[in-house]
């Protein structure tokens, strides 16, 4: 290096010296002067002291290493850059800790919120299982008061209709007169009238107090039109139990009421077709399982209603077939009379 590089080095030096103590302190964003690191501090003095001071009084010596000197500042150069990099990964280490910090700060507070949801998920629960055991302890009651031993298959439908079944038997409860009654029953069947239908019309099939309560209510009115259908509907679903007060099974308590409406039609002298008819076509294809006096009886008056409409083979068909299943049926005179009608029909041929 030559006399003019030297002092030109030197006045930049001293022009840069001046730069800095005019300048003022950097500070960061939140007002505070950086921290310099005691290493950079020592990387700093040590690039200083690498820079010579010229002094103009005196003569520059030409004969330094500069060679050394060159080396000697590449080597702080390439040291205080790898300070630089290692400040920039504390840095970045730092704002990551920050950010992880916050990350927490908003974890914590989802956490917290979903315990106070958590929290009220548990109220509703609790609110809504106090709900169950009212709608259970009602569904209960309702049970009892309709004789109802069917499981309860959480039908919204069907449980209402049994609420108003349930309503409409409490209404009867006050009446004691069973003629008085039957007011009441006809305006229950209004009011369950549209369910029962949707039940047989929908083909639906499950246990159905409401619609046999129906049934038995039609079967009091005597609306015998529309009791049958519905009866043989319920029999053949083989589901279907009757109200515990009743000691007999479906099929029994359709025969009984049947015998009962046939004999008063009997004594009116009135035909108890078609619904005799098809009661007996359904024990039989059915296959109906009724006790030997029942399925006796029920023979024995159809065989009647065919004898006073003239047909005598088949009342005495009938006739035979209550006698086989009970011999105290109680139409074992008819049978010989009709048998020996149609002996003499036979001869007089």
């Amino acid at each position: 290096m030559n006399l003019i590089q030297q002092r030109r080095l030197a006045r930049l030096a001293k022009q840069n010296a001046k730069n800095e103590a005019a300048k003022p302190a950097n500070k960061d964003s939140k007002g505070n002067k950086p921290v310099v690191s005691k290493l950079r501090q020592y990387m700093q003095k040590a690039k200083a002291d690498a820079v010579p001071v010229v002094d103009q009084k005196e003569p520059l010596k030409t004969d330094a290493p500069e060679d050394k000197k060159d080396e000697q500042s590449e080597k702080l150069d390439d040291l205080e850059n790898q300070v630089d990099g290692v400040e920039g990964s504390v840095d970045e280490l730092k704002t990551d800790v920050e950010s992880q910090g916050e990350k927490t700060d908003a974890l914590a507070g989802t956490v917290d919120e979903l315990s106070s949801d958590l929290d009220s998920v548990k109220d509703d629960v609790s609110e809504l299982d106090g709900r169950l055991d009212w709608v259970e302890n009602d569904i209960e009651k309702i049970k009892e008061k309709l004789q109802d031993d069917s499981e309860f298959i959480g039908n919204p439908e069907l449980e209402t209709h049994k609420a108003i079944l349930a309503a409409s038997i409490d209404e009867m409860l006050n009446v004691e007169d069973i003629e008085d009654r039957k007011a009441y029953k006809a305006e229950a069947i209004i009011k369950l009238e549209a369910f029962v239908n949707g039940y047989v019309q929908s083909a639906a099939k499950y246990p159905n107090i409401v619609a046999v309560w129906f049934m038995i209510w039609l079967f009091d009115l005597g609306d015998i039109a529309r009791a049958v259908p519905l009866a043989l509907h319920l029999a053949k679903q083989k589901i279907h139990n009757m109200p515990t007060r009743f000691s007999s099974s479906i099929e029994t308590f359709i025969c009984d009421q049947m015998y009962d409406w046939a004999k008063a039609k009997l004594e009116a002298n009135k035909s108890a077709g078609p619904y005799l008819d098809d009661l007996i076509k359904t024990i039989e294809s059915e296959k109906w399982k009724l006790s030997d006096i029942v399925h006796g009886k029920m023979y024995a008056m159809h065989g009647k209603h065919l004898e006073v409409l003239g047909e005598e083979e088949a009342a005495l068909s009938a006739f035979e077939k209550a006698m086989s299943l009970n011999s105290a049926a109680g139409v074992k005179k008819k049978m010989e009379k009709l048998q020996a009608s149609l002996a003499k029909k036979v001869k007089e041929s």
